[in-house]
């Protein structure tokens, strides 16, 4: 039975995005593993305390680097 669990900036994603996620992960074990859609657990946890190369990480940065990155590709 797999179990997924994800991990996120407290704030980043809105709730449909986690709904999106859960949805899209099932699939994605679904798609290798055909029959276990029914016993595949995912969880989200927020983390609040989050950082990266010793820089402190919040909601504001995500969606920053996200809206930049979205402009160059």
């Amino acid at each position: 039975m797999p179990i997924i669990n994800v991990k996120l900036v407290e704030g980043a994603f809105r709730i449909e995005q986690k709904h999106e996620l859960l949805s899209r992960l099932t699939d994605a074990v679904e798609a290798v593993y055909p029959g276990l859609r029914d016993v595949t657990s995912v969880t989200i946890e927020e983390v609040k305390d989050w950082g990266i190369g010793g820089q402190s990480i919040n909601a504001q940065k995500v969606a920053t680097h996200a809206a930049k990155n979205l402009k160059t590709s």
